[in-house]
C-alpha cells in the first residue's frame, strides 16, 4: 500500500498527458509543453524517476552488453548482417572511449563554459554549494564515518569560502540522489563532517535538506533564502555540471548568480596523453550524464536554453 500511494501521483499524471496525445494525433507537435507538464510533480516525480533509469542505459560500460544483446536478438530472428555489425560495434566502442580526445572535448566544452570569478571586493549576499558531493550514506551511517565522493572539492570549497567570508551565509541543498535513498542523507553527512571540524555550530551555515536533482535545488534554495532582486549569489558546483544548473536557477527566478566551478576534469585546451581506458570511461560517464541532462532539462521546460552561458 505504501508503494502504491507514493506512485500513485505519478501514474495519475502520466495518464492525463498520455490519453490526450493518444486519442488526438495533431497534438504530437505540442510534445514540447506535455513533456514540460509530466516534469512537474511532486519530489517524487516521475522526471526523477525516469532520469534515474535512463541513467542506468547510458553508463557507457553497460552499452556493449545492450549492443551484444541487441546482437543476439537479431541472432535468433536470423539477421546475421546486423549481428555481427552489433557485435562489432559493442567491441570497438568502449576502445573508443578510451582515445582521450573522443571523451575529453566533449567535456572540455562543458567546463570551460565559465571561468572562476574573482570574488574580492565585489558585492556578495550569500554562497550557495550543490550537493552531490557526499558518499554512499548507508556506508557513512554503518561505519560511523562521514563519505566524501569524486566531487569533494564542492565541500573544501565551501569551507575556503566560508573562511574568505566568514560572515557571508553559505547555503548546503541537497537531500540525496538516490531514487531509495538509504543511510545518512546528504545534509546528515555534511553536518556530521562539520562537526569533526568544529565549524557544526556556525549561524551563517545553512541547509535546505528536500531537494533531489538540480532543478529543486534552484527552486528550494529560492524559497528558503528568497533572494531580493538585484542580489549576488555564488553558486558552486562542478565546471561540468555548471550549465545545467546556472540554467536551473536562472530558470527558476534566480537573476544574480555567480558560477564558480570546481572539480575540473580536463585541461583547459589540449590533451596530456593520448590514450586512457579507464579514464575515458569515466569521463564518457560525465559526458552522458551532463548532455543527456541538458536536453532533458531543456525539453521539459528546466532550462530556457540547451546549453546555458
Amino acid at each position: 500500500m505504501r508503494h502504491k500511494s507514493i506512485y500513485a501521483p505519478v501514474l495519475e499524471n502520466f495518464k492525463d498527458v498520455w490519453n490526450p496525445l493518444r486519442s488526438d494525433s495533431r497534438r504530437w507537435p505540442d510534445v514540447h509543453l506535455y513533456c514540460a507538464k509530466l516534469a512537474n510533480l511532486s519530489s517524487c516525480s516521475m522526471f526523477f524517476i525516469l532520469s534515474k533509469i535512463l541513467k542506468i542505459f547510458i553508463q557507457p560500460v553497460i552499452q556493449p552488453f545492450l549492443l551484444l544483446l541487441a546482437a543476439l536478438l537479431c541472432r535468433l530472428f536470423k539477421n546475421r548482417r546486423w549481428a555481427r555489425r552489433l557485435t562489432i560495434a559493442a567491441v570497438i566502442l568502449p576502445l573508443l572511449y578510451g582515445f582521450v580526445p573522443l571523451s575529453h572535448i566533449p567535456l572540455q566544452f562543458l567546463e570551460n563554459r565559465f571561468d572562476v570569478p574573482i570574488l574580492e571586493g565585489r558585492p556578495l549576499d550569500g554562497i550557495i554549494i550543490l550537493g552531490g558531493h557526499t558518499g554512499y550514506g548507508e556506508i557513512s551511517e554503518t561505519r560511523g564515518q562521514p563519505q566524501l565522493n569524486a566531487a569533494a572539492e564542492r565541500f573544501t570549497t565551501a569551507l575556503h569560502l566560508h573562511r574568505q567570508f566568514p560572515d557571508m551565509p553559505i547555503l548546503f541543498t541537497g537531500f540525496s540522489g538516490a531514487l531509495v535513498p538509504k543511510g545518512w542523507s546528504e545534509n546528515q553527512t555534511i553536518k556530521r563532517l562539520l562537526d569533526d571540524l568544529g565549524m557544526a555550530d556556525s549561524p551563517n551555515i545553512l541547509f535546505e535538506d528536500t531537494s533531489r536533482n538540480t532543478y529543486e535545488n534552484a527552486i528550494n534554495s529560492e524559497t528558503l533564502l528568497s533572494p531580493q532582486p538585484g542580489s549576488f549569489w555564488v553558486l558552486v558546483t562542478s565546471a561540468s555540471h555548471m550549465p545545467r544548473a546556472v540554467g536551473s536557477f536562472r530558470n527558476a527566478g534566480w537573476s544574480g548568480v555567480i558560477p564558480y566551478p570546481v572539480d575540473y576534469q580536463t585541461l583547459p585546451s589540449g590533451f596530456s596523453h593520448i590514450w586512457d581506458l579507464p579514464r575515458g570511461l569515466r569521463t564518457m560517464a560525465i559526458v552522458f550524464h551532463e548532455y543527456v541532462g541538458l536536453f532533458a532539462y531543456w525539453l521539459s521546460g528546466k532550462t530556457d536554453a540547451l546549453i546555458p552561458k
